[in-house]
């Protein structure tokens, strides 16, 4: 049954918005966007972040319990709640500052749901 809830969830996964969304929100800039570019940004950073940490959690334990690289990736993951709570702040700045944080962790969560060898 919960591989059942695995494949749904996979079929949600649009990897090549996610894709584009990782590179809009990691994107150089020499002048920050409008407050509301980044408020869209950060809801569908949010959106993309949702889908995909069931996804990682499921690949990340099912590698060796105790190893480094589990323990690395599990402290990344179980970051996640409380960076996606930390809102964008009032000013421009911090609000670009949490979607290029978003952004890496999408690309994370990415990276590590499985999601990217199946498709490709």
């Amino acid at each position: 049954m919960g591989t059942d809830r695995t494949t749904s969830l996979r079929t949600d996964v649009d990897l090549e918005e996610a894709k584009a969304t990782i590179t809009r929100a990691l994107t150089e800039r020499s002048a920050l966007p409008p407050y509301a570019e980044l408020c869209e940004l950060h809801q569908v950073l949010l959106g993309h972040i949702e889908v995909l940490k069931p996804l990682a959690a499921a690949q990340i334990d099912g590698l060796n319990h105790g190893t480094r690289e589990w323990y690395g990736k599990r402290a990344k993951l179980d970051s996640i709640p409380y960076e996606v709570c930390w809102g964008l702040g009032s000013g421009l700045q911090s609000a670009a500052s949490q979607v290029e944080r978003l952004g890496h962790t999408l690309r994370f969560l990415l990276e590590n749901s499985g999601v990217q060898g199946r498709v490709e």
